[in-house]
Parts: structure tokens; sequence; C-alpha cells
């Protein structure tokens, strides 16, 4: 059967076939992003509209998600209303500037969904609030809330029976496993997901966060691994013509990882922080130190910049404290512990 006909059949049809019917027709299919969308606008059922959120959120189809919200505002389906307003937190946390690497309000974001009132049976809706948790905790560096979030998440997506949502949210999940078990230290579980992750999600914005967070997972084992997943990452958003994707990229992940293995030539950045970190794998130490001096306060990648620069041990082991205890982040705090251990040497 022709694409547009099942378009035009789902239009049609009196009575609204289930999305995950409908899916099964157009996945992988090479227009199945445009017709799925095109389907999820169209869509009546309260059932088939929750499922639809999901759909055009998950794939970073933003703006169909805007005009789908939009859309349920003015349904009388007041379930439908509620989730509704979560993807409304997920698409505006979507839709930062070019220069926006978090966004403003995760606290905000937290207090609008205890406002929100759930029932216990209400699994779908529970997730989807477990899910921002975990994305504002992230926002807000504490990724060691990430972990209880994911057990609810896991026992509540059992209770899931529309397959097509089951399996939308699954992905979301294994999403979340894997940045919580990069943040552990745990990389081959980590990697695990993300590699699972990037064989089954056509989301190209999806795909960019997940080989960034590949490339920086390979910082301390290999710069060439690091820099093939920065170089892909890169790629994906010049194709998609995603700014900041490509700004986070060059200024950020791409800086600190050449900088952290000496490899800078002809690397730049604006973010100050990260000028401070090139000038200190340059050996220009006293630049670096006068760079983060006119910082109000520093951030524990910051306090190991200077920590490095003027080889203090007492900066490295705060640094160290405050990513395991600020942060539950594992994984960077192998930076202060390295640059320790070669001190000690």
């Amino acid at each position: 059967m022709e694409r547009n006909t099942i378009v035009e059949d789902f239009k049609l049809n009196k009575k609204e076939i289930p999305l995950y019917a409908v899916y099964r027709q157009l996945e992988n299919q090479p227009n199945e992003l445009r017709d799925m969308s095109e389907i999820c606008l169209a869509s009546e059922q309260a059932v088939n509209q929750c499922v639809a959120m999901e759909y055009l959120y998950i794939n970073g189809l933003y703006e169909e998600l805007r005009q789908l919200l939009e859309k349920v505002r003015q349904t009388d389906q007041s379930f439908c209303r509620k989730v509704a307003k979560i993807y409304q937190i997920m698409y505006e946390r979507k839709t930062l500037g070019k220069k926006q690497l978090k966004p403003d309000a995760p606290v905000q974001y937290l207090k609008k969904l205890h406002r929100m009132k759930m029932q216990e049976e209400d699994y779908f809706l529970r997730i989807l609030s477990d899910l921002v948790h975990i994305y504002c905790y992230f926002d807000m560096y504490q990724y060691g809330m990430i972990g209880t979030f994911n057990q609810t998440i896991k026992q509540h997506l059992s209770k899931i029976k529309d397959p097509l949502l089951y399996r939308l949210l699954d992905l979301r999940l294994q999403e979340a496993l894997f940045i919580y078990h990069w943040k552990r230290n745990e990389l081959i579980l980590s990697r695990k997901y993300g590699y699972q992750l990037l064989q089954s999600i056509n989301n190209p914005r999806k795909k960019i966060d997940i080989h960034n967070i590949l490339a920086q997972g390979y910082i301390y084992e290999s710069y060439d691994q690091a820099i093939h997943h920065i170089h892909t990452a890169f790629k994906i958003a010049k194709d998609i013509d995603n700014e900041r994707a490509v700004y986070g990229l060059k200024n950020y992940t791409l800086a600190f990882i050449s900088a952290y293995h000496g490899k800078n030539d002809g690397i730049e950045t604006e973010d100050k922080a990260e000028q401070a970190h090139l000038a200190l794998a340059d050996n220009r130490n006293e630049e670096c130190i006068e760079i983060l001096n006119s910082f109000s306060s520093l951030t524990p990648f910051q306090q190991y910049y200077l920590g490095l620069a003027k080889k203090d041990k007492e900066l490295l082991r705060a640094s160290y404290q405050r990513f395991i205890d600020e942060r539950d982040d594992y994984f960077y705090a192998r930076l202060p512990l390295e640059a320790l251990n070669r001190l000690d040497k």
C-alpha cells in the first residue's frame, strides 16, 4: 500500500485507527517521519494524541509537536491536557537559543510538575513526570538523583499497554540509563545503551547528543575514538543545520577534549573557561590562572584547571570532592584524581 494512501485512510476512516497499527505499516519507510507526523497532527482520539505527542518529541519534530500541543489544549479530555502540559515543558527545554547550553528554569519546571495532580494509576503521566525530573536534575548537574527515577520508570513502564508508546518510552529509559551509567563511571554499560540507541532512533538531534556523550566517555582511553564521535556529531549537526549543536560541540566538547590531550593546534573557543584550559594545554599557566581568577566563583571543572595550573593539591582535592558531593559525577571526578596521582609521582 502506498504511504500517502495510509495517511488518507487514517484521515478518512470514521473509526480512528490506533497509531501503533499505522506505525507498523510506515516503520522504516523513506517517508516515515513525514507521513507519521501528518497522521499525528490529524489524530483526534485522546489515546492517539498522547502517543502522537511522544512520537513527535522523541523524533525531534518540535514544530509539529508545538502544533499538536496547541490542538490538544482545546480538547475536553483533561488527562490529555495534563499530558500536553508536560510535553510543553519538554518542548521549551529543547528549543533554546544558539549559545544557550542549559535551560534557565529547571527548578520552575519541577514546580509546575509538583502542582499537577496525578492518580496512582496514571502510569503514563508518572513516567513523563519522572523523565522531566531526570532532565531537570541533569540540567542542574545533580546526577545522583537520576537513579531513583530510572527505577520508578521501569516499574510504571510495565503497565503501558500501547505497543508503540511502550517502545518509545523504553527508548527514553535507555537514554536515561546511558547518561546515568556514564556519570557513575560504568562505561561498559553506558556504551551498551549508547550504541543500542544509535541503532534504534531516527532523531538526528538525539544522535548528536549520544555521539557527544560517547566522545566524552572515551576521553581517558582514546583520543581517536573521542574525536571520531565528535566529528560524527558535527557532521549530523551541519547536515540538519543545527546551529546550537555546532556551537556547543565546537566551543565545549571539541575544545575540552583537545585541551585535555594537548592536541589543540587551530582549536578555538568562545568559552572563557575553555580558553583557560587551552592556555593550560599550551603551558601558558599564568594566562590560565589570570582568566580563572577573574571569575566570581569556580565550577569543579574550573577549580581543576586552576589546580593544574598552580600545581595545587588542595585545589585538586577540593575539585574532586565537589564532583562527588555536589554532582555525583564519578566520571569527571577522575580528572582531578588523575592530576593528583601525577603530582605525587
